[in-house]
């Protein structure tokens, strides 16, 4: 039997895919990403292709390293065939995760209008439309970009980190410094959900994903799904499209 093996490297973490076909065999997270690494997730498991996803614009030697376990290694660019139709405007600057994670979109909710929101390090903001296009997003700083530029930017107000558990019962205002900053963050991108929601047409899906969704999910009082896995069920769609055409 041959699996499939996506790789999503986010700015500090590379999160790992093993597929049998389209179904989820396991996952991973590496920091770094090393083809030791891999090889030991992957196992005696025999490959049949992989992809790779990067948020950095260099190609990095680990795609190379990666053919001793497949012949067949691709790194993922708006130009590959894509089940997917691209309306953004520059699609050489369009970044690999956010094409995965609205081919993710399409998997998770075929057939719908879905407004993406990948709360990371940034925050992006991307709409697809029913038939499967993506016609454009925004990008935002993310919660802990937020509260650094707020200590960078100021004279008194402190360096923060986000604390591991949020409740959401807690009222929406802070009482001190610290848990005005914070709630000021979270409610900001909450808020700006919210928004873009508003603007779209009704039926509009909300998917939220990225490892700081979990702050956020609780804060919004409209219906919305979230989807950890989004952009490696994406990488894994777009990688069944090329080997099936």
């Amino acid at each position: 039997m041959a699996y499939f093996l996506t790789i999503d490297q986010g700015n500090s973490v590379a999160k790992l895919a093993l597929w049998d076909d389209d179904q989820p065999i396991a996952h991973t997270c590496l920091a770094p990403l090393t083809a030791t690494g891999v090889a030991n997730f992957v196992g005696d498991r025999r490959l049949q292709a992989a992809l790779y996803c990067s948020v950095a614009t260099d190609v990095p030697a680990i795609v190379d390293e990666l053919n001793a376990l497949s012949h067949n290694v691709t790194r993922l660019t708006a130009q590959m065939p894509l089940p997917l139709k691209i309306g953004y405007r520059s699609p050489c600057s369009l970044g690999a995760d956010r094409v995965a994670a609205a081919v993710g979109a399409m998997a998770v909710c075929p057939g719908e209008q879905s407004l993406v929101v990948d709360i990371g390090t940034a925050v992006t903001y991307d709409v697809v439309t029913a038939d499967g296009t993506f016609i454009g997003g925004n990008i935002a700083p993310g919660l802990k970009m937020r509260l650094d530029s707020l200590n960078r930017y100021t004279a008194r107000l402190p360096l923060l980190n986000l604390p591991d558990h949020i409740d959401s019962s807690e009222p929406m205002l802070g009482t001190d410094t610290a848990s005005a900053m914070i709630r000021g963050a979270l409610h900001g991108i909450a808020g700006a959900i919210s928004y873009y929601l508003s603007r779209l047409d009704a039926g509009t899906r909300v998917i939220l994903t990225g490892g700081d969704a979990r702050f956020i999910a609780p804060l919004c009082n409209f219906d919305l799904r979230v989807e950890e896995h989004l952009v490696d069920i994406g990488l894994n769609r777009i990688l069944l499209y090329n080997e099936n055409r």
